[in-house]
């Protein structure tokens, strides 16, 4: 493993002190990537790599659709429209807060809880630097 760590540890050390680059590369290492873990890179990059974003939100939501059982058309529709609106500063608080309550309903409460604290402009694990709108 050497000093750095685990592929893992360096993935949440990447994401806790927003370091969009080093995240990728760590996962990348990983055998498979959470979906939680995922919406974090994906905010991250949002935040930080705005240029990689896109292709992000549709990896995401991919995986979503594949790996939450029972999604219906309209709900995935749904969460690529609210997963977009995240890209703009003046929506993305608002979306955030949306898409939030559509996972709590699927009771994926970690994802909404990191999608609350990122609107709020909590960073993960409460890193110092700030994230997220604050709309």
């Amino acid at each position: 493993m050497g000093e750095s760590g685990s592929p893992y540890a360096r993935f949440r050390r990447a994401i806790e002190r927003r370091q969009p680059t080093a995240a990728l590369s760590a996962a990348a290492e990983l055998r498979h990537v959470p979906l939680t873990e995922a919406l974090e890179l994906l905010l991250l990059l949002r935040d930080r790599d705005p240029a990689r974003y896109t292709r992000a939100v549709l990896r995401w939501h991919g995986r979503f659709c594949r790996e939450v059982p029972g999604i219906t058309p309209s709900e995935a529709g749904a969460v690529l429209a609210l997963l977009a609106a995240l890209e703009d500063d003046s929506t993305a608080g608002h979306a955030a807060r949306a898409l939030a309550e559509l996972l709590d309903g699927r009771e994926l409460d970690q994802p909404a809880r990191i999608l609350i604290q990122w609107a709020e402009g909590e960073a993960p694990a409460q890193a110092s630097s700030r994230s997220g709108p604050s709309a």
